[in-house]
Formats: structure tokens, C-alpha cells, sequence
């Protein structure tokens, strides 16, 4: 999956003013990913907390896919270059892939040279499934999912953070459908992104129609003038019906057909696609994709390209800014911290760590030899978003005391109440307030 990306400032606001919230500072601050010259520019390793955030989204995206009735599959990193030239790849995206690997493959026989690629996206893997078994009518629409690991030759001075990288995965998904299911599929794929949007609280975005540019010359687009102006008007059709606005996207769709964007600003002013669902009608014939229509004759499906959440590295940059590094419970690398008043306490403390981690949640202990009151400014500064304090009455009483980043009113739970607090917000995925969950 493409998507053509912007790298604009945002007019009248200084970058000094919002450095603090800077998801490459945050990320550095918070200990989530590292860059390091030994792997190379671009090239970023999560670290444990990150990949916690990570996980939890594939989660996410998981749960959804299935409700929605997606099948998972899982392809490799890179493919014989032949399978790109095929699908078209290979004439409109080399300049973002890296350079080719050439091989010598030793057989019973004589030599042959052959050449791979790291892939800069996952459709011809999924177009090859597809091709892997005869495919029926009755099979449609069939919904393809994974988190794929990509490559793309971004240029060094485009780089930036985990907001633009060289190594990315991504929220990646292909529905193959007949020409009558297209625009169901769109929706429900719409819904889908209301509904991530909905949980984040991602409310300042807006849609964009990204279409063909007749008048490029560059050879950027398949030939079908009466397709793309099928698809277009589809597309159209689809944001219309929904009620929402869109800005028109002259020259951003993909090679092989059009796409409906979701745009967003993050906070330090750059414009980014932060999802996009598209509409392939390229490239299923170009690799030969055929099910039996009910009439008994082959048929070409159509494919829509869709990744709600995009890629981790993108997804992740956009929530760093748009939570300021406090992630809710759910989310949260580290989702409590249990600090000992004295040393008498830390085996009652780290029972209920030890507690609190058999249920899958992310607690530890903290480092003894610090003040109470160090140990919470540095939980807050580290924005853990629950904090429980034990001394000798909590012990007696089999009880924590609560303290919630951002809320100055202490609360004093049983051990039972707050495991069920904290588990209701994780598998809800909502915020813990002192009254429950909300």
C-alpha cells in the first residue's frame, strides 16, 4: 500500500513553542525507540516500553480485524523482483525501494542469476495468497490481513523520528471483492477508522480525495481512463453518502487506482496521511487474480487497499504528540507503579506487583533508597498514569493508595477494588478515574 505524504510547517507558530511535545524528544525521554549509525539512519529499534505501545495497538487492530472478518497471513520481507515488474511496482515505486539484491542461485543444474527486493509494501504477497488456492464467488469478499514489516529509501533529509522512516510496519489489509461489494466494503472499512478514531479521541482530522492528475505526463498512473473515472466517482460517492467533508486531492492517488486519505496535523505543525483506504483496479489482472463468478466464467476481482492505523512508527509519533506522552491506562507502557514507604513495606509491595502482573498488567516496582515523594514526580515525569503507594496502614489494611497523574485527590482502594479497576479500563480500553472507569 502507497500513500503520498506532505511535510508541511503549520503557518504562524514558532517550533521552539511546542519542542516539549516533539514525539522524537518524548520518545527519547520516555525510553520508547533508539536510533542508532551501527543499524542506520532510518532505521529504528523499539525498546521495551515502545513496544509495549506496539503491541497494544496489533492488539487493536487485531480485535477489530477479526470482529470485521479479516484472516491473518503472514509473507516475507522481500521477493524476486520479477513479482514487482509484474504487479507494476517495480516501474512507478523504484526510486523509493532500496537497491535491489542480486543472488546467484546454485541448482542441480547450471547457475542462475536472479535478483530480490526488500519490499516497500505488502500487496503483491497478499495478491500471491489470493493466487495460492482456486477462488469462488462464494469466497467473496475475502479480507486479508497483516502487520507487515516494509522497506522504502526515504530520502536523509525527510527524515524524521519514527513520524518518517526507512523501516515500518504496517496496519496492512487487502479485500478482494466483486464489483458489486466495493462500496459496502468501503464503508465498513470508514466505520473501522471512526471507530479507532473514537477510542484515541482523534477528532481534528479531515478527508481528502485523492485522485488521478490526467494532465502528468510522467507515466505516475495506469492507463483506464473510463476505470479511473469509475472508481473516482465511487469514491466520491462513498463521502458523500457518509456526510463528511473532503478536500480534493489532485495528483495523490496510487499508480493503480484512487484513494480517500485521512489527514491530520500533528502538533508541531506537519501534515501527515495518517490512514487511507484505496481502490486497485490494476492490479488483481496484472497478476492474473481470477475467482469463478456464479455465471461458471472467470472473473478479476477488485481489491481495496486499507490500514486504519497505518504504520506502528507513523501511528505512534501522531499519539506520542496527541496524548503529550500520557497514554491512557490501556495504552501505557508502564501501567502502575507501586512505591514502598520504607524498606518494612517492599514485600507487600512486590506481592502486589507480582499480583498485578499474573493478570497481564504492567506494574513494577520502584527503586528503593528514593523518598516517597521523589519516586512519585519521577513516576509523574515519566507519565505513568497509575501510582500506588503502600506503607504500614495500606499493609494492615490489605489496601493502596491511588494517585492519578493529573488528578490531586489521593484514593484509598483495596487490593481487590483496584485490580478490578485496572483491569476494567485495560480491556475496555478507557481511562481509570477515581469513580471506575470512564
Amino acid at each position: 500500500m502507497e500513500s503520498q505524504r506532505e511535510n508541511r510547517s503549520k503557518p504562524g507558530v514558532e517550533p521552539s513553542a511546542l519542542d516539549a511535545r516533539d514525539h522524537r524528544r518524548l520518545g527519547q525521554r520516555l525510553g520508547l525507540f533508539a536510533f542508532d549509525p551501527a543499524v542506520g539512519k532510518g532505521l529504528p529499534l523499539w525498546l521495551p516500553k515502545g513496544t509495549a505501545i506496539r503491541e497494544e495497538l496489533e492488539r487493536l487492530a487485531k480485535e477489530l480485524e477479526f470482529k470485521a472478518g479479516f484472516e491473518r497471513v503472514a509473507t516475507p520481507h522481500l521477493a524476486r523482483t520479477a513479482l514487482y515488474e509484474r504487479s507494476g511496482h517495480l516501474p512507478y515505486f523504484a526510486p523509493d525501494m532500496y537497491p535491489l539484491l542480486e543472488v546467484l542461485e546454485r541448482g542441480d543444474g547450471a547457475d542462475m542469476k536472479d535478483a530480490y527486493a526488500l519490499r516497500p509494501m505488502n500487496c503483491p504477497h497478499h495478491h500471491r495468497v489470493f493466487a495460492a488456492e482456486p477462488r469462488s464467488y462464494r469466497d467473496l469478499p475475502l479480507r486479508l490481513a497483516e502487520y507487515g514489516q516494509v522497506y522504502r529509501w526515504e530520502r536523509s533529509g525527510a527524515l524524521n523520528g519514527i513520524a518518517r522512516t526507512r523501516a515500518m510496519c504496517m496496519n496492512d489489509a487487502h479485500i478482494y471483492c466483486t464489483a458489486e461489494q466495493v462500496e459496502p466494503e468501503l464503508h465498513a472499512v470508514l466505520d473501522m477508522y471512526a471507530e479507532v478514531y473514537a477510542l484515541l479521541g482523534i477528532t481534528d482530522f479531515r478527508f481528502r480525495l485523492s485522485r488521478r492528475d490526467p494532465s502528468d505526463t510522467r507515466d505516475k498512473y495506469a492507463e483506464g481512463p473510463d476505470a479511473w473515472a469509475w472508481a473516482e466517482s465511487l469514491l466520491r460517492g462513498v463521502l458523500e453518502r457518509r456526510g463528511v467533508a473532503y478536500e480534493d486531492g489532485l495528483g495523490h492517488a496510487a499508480f493503480y487506482g484512487p484513494k480517500i486519505d485521512v489527514q491530520v496535523r500533528t502538533l508541531i505543525g506537519i501534515e501527515e496521511t495518517l490512514s487511507t483506504v484505496q481502490l486497485d483496479f490494476v492490479q488483481p489482472a496484472r497478476l492474473g487474480l481470477v475467482y469463478t463468478a456464479a455465471s461458471g466464467g472467470p472473473e478479476v476481482p477488485y481489491c481495496i487497499h486499507r490500514a486504519p492505523l497505518g504504520t506502528h512508527e507513523r501511528f505512534v509519533a501522531f499519539l506520542l504528540e496527541h496524548f503529550d506522552g500520557a497514554f491512557p491506562t490501556w495504552l501505557a507502557p508502564m501501567q502502575a507503579l507501586v512505591i514502598a514507604v520504607s524498606e518494612a513495606q517492599r514485600d507487600y509491595a512486590s506481592a502486589i506487583v507480582r499480583r498485578l502482573r499474573a493478570r497481564l498488567v504492567r506494574a513494577e516496582l520502584a527503586h528503593d533508597g528514593e523518598t516517597v515523594a521523589r519516586n512519585v514526580r519521577d513516576a509523574f515525569e515519566r507519565k505513568i498514569p497509575n501510582v500506588l503507594v503502600v506503607g504500614a496502614r495500606e499493609e494492615r489494611d490489605g489496601s493502596v493508595t491511588l494517585r492519578r497523574r493529573g488528578i490531586e485527590q489521593q484514593a484509598k482502594l483495596s487490593v481487590d477494588e483496584l485490580e478490578r479497576r485496572l483491569l476494567a479500563a485495560i480491556e475496555r480500553r478507557l481511562r481509570m478515574v477515581e469513580g471506575g472507569t470512564s
